[in-house]
């Protein structure tokens, strides 16, 4: 038999392969529905972990990156199956998304959509001859807009929308408008909303999403009851607390990773051989800098320049760069140890 003839034999044994592969990911599909009929609140971590498949994974000889996607895939489609074949007894709404031809506005508008929400749009984008006027009979209001228009929105809706009417913004920011929130929550369900995860999420399923409360204790417990039961990790908080939590779990992540590849840039060394020599944990940071690379500059720039906590951070970032530098150049390694040590202690506790 030659070559080739081999190479065809072990080709179409590969495409059997798939086939059976596909065939057990349908049968799982189907098993998530059943269990979605039964109670949508069961977790895939009962029967599907990262751990247990990087476990698999290195058994099959496969590598334990590609084994944590896999299974992050599977998951992610198993709670969707689920979650479409719960039946869903909570009502559903007039939901108009302001803003909804952005990319956060689209994706909460189709998450929404398949919650079994009724879903109208309010942007220019849409060419739909819609505006905020078009919001006064819905049940939920949804911001959607850049945080430099929130205010105004906000202003205008107080004159237009149902005072039953449930209203909030998704800005990963809430400063530059804050006292517009505390003052609206004052006499209308008005609160704000942070969901922390990108427009590209197929679900809610195991994200983490942030109630930030304005003073309406109506509003915080109407949008929990709205966006509960999909599966996502809700949190609530004083909203003068968010931007300060954010200055680090955006703020600093991001001007991390920027610095990163700013770094790499400047040493003249071409990214590509630099990989060609990577370790395991410059594998992970490049993974991430390389996203962040691609996000949108000016809303990174925004969630840089509008946080009133911004300072406070840099200054931080600033003297543990500064701690790190001395402590690495030192001949004794007391000081880089007790860093390494304490970072730990703060991460582990």
């Amino acid at each position: 038999m030659s070559d080739k003839e081999n190479l065809n034999g072990l080709l179409s044994e590969m495409r059997r392969v798939d086939d059976k592969i596909m065939e057990f990911i349908g049968e799982r599909l189907r098993i998530s529905a059943k269990i979605g009929e039964l109670n949508n609140e069961c977790p895939d971590s009962m029967f599907s972990t990262a751990e247990r498949f990087r476990s698999m994974g290195d058994m099959v000889g496969m590598n334990g990156k590609a084994a944590e996607e896999l299974c992050r895939i599977l998951t992610e489609e198993s709670a969707i199956v689920r979650t479409l074949s719960h039946e869903d007894e909570s009502p559903k709404l007039k939901v108009a998304v302001v803003g909804g031809q952005g990319q956060m506005g689209r994706a909460m508008g189709r998450l929404l959509k398949d919650s079994g929400h009724e879903i109208t749009v309010i942007d220019p984008g849409a060419k739909n001859n819609l505006s905020l006027a078009d919001t006064a009979d819905s049940d939920v209001v949804v911001i959607a807009t850049p945080i430099s228009a929130v205010s105004d929105i906000l202003s205008e809706l107080d004159g237009i929308c149902r005072e039953d009417a449930l209203i909030f913004d998704i800005s990963s920011l809430k400063s530059p408008f804050v006292n517009k929130l505390k003052d609206l929550a004052e006499h209308r369900k008005v609160c704000s909303v942070h969901p922390m995860f990108g427009p590209a999420v197929r679900s809610m399923h195991g994200r983490n999403l942030v109630i930030c409360d304005c003073g309406s204790e109506d509003a915080v417990n109407a949008a929990k009851t709205f966006l509960d039961g999909r599966g996502a990790d809700i949190r609530i908080i004083p909203v003068d607390e968010h931007d300060r939590y954010m200055s680090y779990v955006l703020g600093l992540s991001h001007i991390v990773n920027i610095a990163f590849f700013t770094v790499l840039e400047k040493s003249g060394i071409p990214f590509k051989e630099l990989r060609s020599l990577s370790s395991t944990t410059f594998d992970k940071m490049t993974d991430t800098i390389m996203s962040v690379a691609l996000e949108e500059p000016e809303l990174y720039h925004e969630i840089q320049n509008l946080n009133r906590d911004r300072d406070a951070m840099l200054s931080e970032l600033k003297d543990a760069i500064a701690s790190v530098s001395e402590a690495a150049a030192s001949e004794d390694s007391e000081n880089f140890t007790e860093l390494m040590l304490r970072g730990r202690e703060y991460l582990e506790g």
